[in-house]
């Protein structure tokens, strides 16, 4: 009788001292930074928008006369790029220059016109698609430490609560554990209990 007081009274005591004891430490964080992996991905962008080419502003050149079917070839010249022997061969004619831009594309026009539209260009360069940085947070599982606890049960049927029992539990790292427990059925009649385990999953 005094002998299983006795381990009562130990593992009472053990108990108490590792609630105390996970009281004053601090507990350590599973995966307090979690790990950050950036996954970049290409993504066409439609946008539609409306250019209003300018038409005030135009540098005076001179061109042949007579012009040939393919405009391409036309031979554009400034006034003192025109020999006064041919200047007879040669017209006044207005050259249109546009830069239109925006954060998605950029467009060039160019006009040529002498009474009639000699010449038209229009290039653009697309800046599309853009470069989007997607950015994935992946958590590892959680990391399993091995630990002591303390534990206790209580259990009976509908008249009464006739079993206490108090014990100890080792858990290695989530991976396998053994337990120590002192069943109290009766304070004249302790049992005691030693078990293991392993994880399944």
């Amino acid at each position: 009788m005094s002998s299983n007081k006795s381990l009562l009274f130990i593992i009472m005591v053990l108990f108490i001292y590792i609630l105390i004891q996970r009281q004053c430490v601090r507990e350590l964080d599973l995966d307090p930074k979690p790990k950050i992996t950036i996954v970049t991905d290409t993504i066409w962008q439609t946008k539609i928008d409306t250019f209003h080419l300018q038409t005030e502003k135009y540098r005076t050149v001179y061109v042949p006369k007579i012009v040939t079917e393919n405009n391409s070839e036309i031979s554009i010249r400034e006034k003192q790029g025109v020999p006064e022997q041919k200047a007879h061969l040669f017209e006044e004619a207005r050259e249109y220059r546009d830069t239109l831009q925006n954060e998605d594309i950029e467009i060039y026009s160019y006009g040529l016109l002498k009474g009639e539209l000699l010449k038209s260009n229009l290039s653009y360069k697309l800046k599309v698609p853009k470069e989007i940085n997607t950015t994935t947070v992946i958590e590892h599982p959680s990391v399993y430490r091995s630990g002591l606890y303390g534990f206790g049960e209580v259990g009976g049927n509908q008249e009464k609560y006739s079993n206490i029992s108090l014990g100890l539990q080792y858990n290695r790292k989530g991976k396998w554990f053994v337990n120590y427990r002192l069943n109290f059925s009766e304070l004249s009649s302790v049992t005691h209990n030693v078990g293991i385990g392993i994880r399944i999953r």
